[in-house]
């Protein structure tokens, strides 16, 4: 295939999926691109050629691509462009959402020639896979990105591109957020960092400790963020999370790919 730039696309409030997107796209020979999703506000809509491709990723919130993720990948518009798809998760499981990206692309006109689940440091609870992507992970996802660059050198034409087979059910399971509270602790300056780095606009723009719940997507986003490390989930309701994400966190998972 005659690909002449790959751009790099990625929700990524953590900065964990961007991290993965970034090794892989990385070992690709083409000129290249980035977009990020993560911010608020307005955006264009972008359009994607043949001789372009995409690596795309999100996190996995509750076994979903997340919402606000969902909405601004309505902006991306292939013409068969080649696609890669990447989610990231907390080392508990991925379940519907390669599938449910996959779907998503296809939509928009995307062409899925391969995909890959690979467990991040938990945005929650930051001990569980801490700093994941390690050393042993980067060392895979590069060796990926290898692969992939012989798989685009085989096909002829993007019309070659057979059906990505992924793992994910549908009905696409059910969420509906993660109960937690953001508290503002008082070593709060005022600096406005949260507010312009808030993916959905949810601390008011006058006073950084008053958070609209309702729009609050739980990213962590803002507690990473914070110069100041002044916001917070409460200690003891963290513990308690964590306590019950153990059973099911504890053993390490290595990352999943998938090639066309």
């Amino acid at each position: 295939m005659n690909i002449k730039q790959v751009t790099s696309v990625y929700f990524s409030p953590t900065g964990n999926t961007k991290t993965a997107v970034e090794l892989i796209a990385g070992q690709l020979p083409w000129k290249q691109g980035r977009l990020d999703l993560t911010d608020a506000g307005r955006r264009p809509e972008y359009h994607f050629m043949e001789n372009e491709a995409v690596v795309i990723g999100v996190p996995v919130y509750g076994g979903r691509v997340p919402a606000t993720a969902s909405e601004r990948l309505k902006k991306l518009h292939g013409r068969k462009t080649a696609a890669v798809l990447v989610v990231t998760y907390g080392n508990r499981a991925y379940e519907d959402a390669l599938l449910e990206l996959k779907l998503i692309l296809l939509r928009q006109g995307f062409c899925p020639l391969a995909a890959a689940a690979v467990p991040a440091e938990h945005n929650i609870v930051r001990s569980i896979a801490s700093g994941r992507p390690d050393k042993a992970d980067r060392k895979r996802l590069k060796q990926f990105g290898r692969e992939l660059g012989r798989r685009f050198w085989e096909l002829s034409s993007n019309y070659r591109i057979g059906d990505l087979k992924v793992s994910g059910h549908r009905p696409f399971r059910k969420y509906h957020g993660v109960p937690l509270k953001i508290k503002v602790g008082s070593s709060c300056k005022n600096c406005g960092t949260c507010i312009q780095k808030c993916p959905v606009q949810a601390i008011s723009r006058t006073d950084p400790r008053i958070t609209d719940t309702e729009r609050c997507i739980t990213c962590m986003r803002c507690v990473k963020q914070c110069p100041s490390g002044a916001r917070r989930i409460n200690t003891m309701v963290l513990l308690a999370v964590a306590q019950r994400l153990k059973k099911v966190c504890g053993e390490r998972k290595e990352a999943e790919f998938f090639i066309a």
